[in-house]
């Protein structure tokens, strides 16, 4: 579980659980990360793109995630 603050692009990250099954467990990169109010009155959505090898880029909540050292 990553907070949005762990989240620098560039980094290394594992994917710890989401809906595609092939994708859960793999490692990618950490391409753009964002914070984002739709509408602007809304609560804040954060969301972080990860790079994953045969996969393309994926989108994942922060706490779908694990940043490595």
């Amino acid at each position: 579980m990553a907070n949005i603050d762990d989240c620098i692009p560039g980094r290394r990250a594992r994917v710890i659980q989401t809906g595609v099954a092939r994708v859960a467990g793999k490692t990618g990169t950490i391409v753009e990360v964002s914070r984002t109010r739709r509408p602007p009155t809304g609560p804040l959505k954060d969301r972080v793109t990860l790079d994953i090898p045969g996969h393309g880029e994926v989108a994942f909540n922060p706490a779908d995630i694990e940043v490595l050292p």
